[in-house]
Parts: structure tokens; sequence; C-alpha cells
């Protein structure tokens, strides 16, 4: 008698049941410091039902229907790059910075180059902001250069963009910027900003899609001052971009 079947029966469940299991395995410490950051600061859980949770284990939440289906802050930034595939967004609260949303994230993603596809974890704004260019820009670094030219040879590379040199000679020597409207993004980009972004030195990456202004930078967030760190420059982010 074939076994076939059976098989197939197993391989559809663990389909549905594995990466459920996967999404709780993270620690209990972490899930409580995020819900009780959150409940202090009278900030919003993305899933709200995770309040519920402080105290279970990863097989109670599995086993829970309410925890089957979590929203996932990432979903809608995941054209930016290097924040598709991503985990752990699950885990997430939303914010006011100012008149703007934003949501607050730790995301685990599996690099492709760089590391040996070992995990990179960022911490993540995403600011809700309509009708921005779509760029990305950040500071250059050793590592930026490498995966420009592994882009580049890849044929993955986006197009550059470049500041006008007489005007902002720091920014243009110490700053890359890529996007497929240079015209859109040199205009968004203002002197104001520009200067904002000299005088910050924030370490991460600044990006836009249609839908949101976002900064991430290398990095997990685990204690509630680390939160209220990364808070304060995204609202800086906003108060200067937006």
């Amino acid at each position: 008698m074939s076994h076939l079947p059976f098989f197939v029966m197993l391989a559809l469940g663990l389909s549905v049941v594995l990466p459920i299991f996967f999404r709780m395995l993270r620690s209990p410490r972490e899930v409580k410091t995020v819900v009780e950051y959150a409940q202090k600061r009278g900030y919003a859980l993305v899933n709200p039902g995770l309040a519920h949770a402080v105290d279970m284990s990863p097989l109670q939440m599995m086993k829970d229907p309410a925890f089957a289906h979590f929203e996932r802050a990432s979903l809608d930034i995941s054209n930016i790059a290097k924040l598709d595939r991503g985990t752990g967004d699950w885990l997430a609260f939303t914010c006011r910075l100012g008149s703007k949303e934003a949501t607050i994230f730790n995301l685990s993603v599996t690099s492709r180059q760089g590391s040996g596809g070992a995990g990179i974890h960022y911490k993540v704004a995403k600011i809700k902001a309509a009708g921005l260019p779509l760029f990305a820009l950040a500071r250059n670094s050793a590592m930026h250069t490498f995966e420009n030219t592994v882009n580049k040879l890849a044929h993955l590379s986006q197009p550059e963009i470049r500041v006008d040199a007489r005007l902002f000679p720091e920014f243009a020597a110490k700053f890359w910027i890529t996007g497929p409207d240079a015209a859109a993004v040199t205009a968004f980009l203002s002197g104001d900003k520009i200067r904002f972004l000299e005088a910050t030195k924030l370490p991460g990456t600044l990006a836009a899609n249609a839908n949101y202004l976002v900064y991430f930078e290398d990095g997990t967030l685990t204690a509630e001052s680390d939160f209220d760190l990364f808070i304060a420059k995204a609202e800086a982010i906003a108060a200067n971009f937006l």
C-alpha cells in the first residue's frame, strides 16, 4: 500500500503549522518587552492580541487560533532594498510622530551577499507619507561599495543620483543616493533636508516608496532606552522631511 497520500497530507499540514510555529519563536522576554513598552507609552500594537500572550509559551500561542494570522509590518515596504523577506515584523507597534503615524519594529532578514547567508537584524521605522519619490540614501561605507559592485555585476543596481557638488560638497562626497527619478528626488531633497542629514550623521538608511518614508539601521531594539532613542531619531526625520 502506498504511503504517498500520507506524506502529501503531512507536508501540507507542516506547510501550515511550521510557519506559524517559527513566527512564535521569539523570546518570551522580547515579546513582553515590546508589549509592556507599548502599553507604558500608550502606543498601539499592530497585533493587539499579543497583549494577552505575554505569559504564553510559543507552543501555547501556536495552538491558539487567534494567533494564526498575524499582521506583518514589513509587507508594504518590501519593495525597499534589504527589507524584503524579513521575519519578526509581527511584533510591532504604531505611534505618533507629530502629525504622522509611524510603525516601529525589529526585522530579521537573510543576507544574499557579504555574510554567507547569515541573518541581519534591522531596527525599522516606517512613517506614513504618500506621494514621495522612490529613493534610498545613506552614508558611504565599505559594505555599500561591495554591495554596489556585486549588484552591478548581477545587473541589479539602481540608478545612482548625484546632488550638485558645488552646492553641497560634503553631502556629495559622503552620501550615496539611488532612485528611478533623479529630478523628483533632487527636488525633494531641499537644502534644509541635506543639511539635516549632514548634521545628524544618521548611521542607517533613509528610503521611501509610494506610501512610506522609512528609516532603518543595523541592530535590534531590546530595551526601553533603545526604543526611546530610535523613536527620537524617527521623530527628527519626520519633522525635517515631512
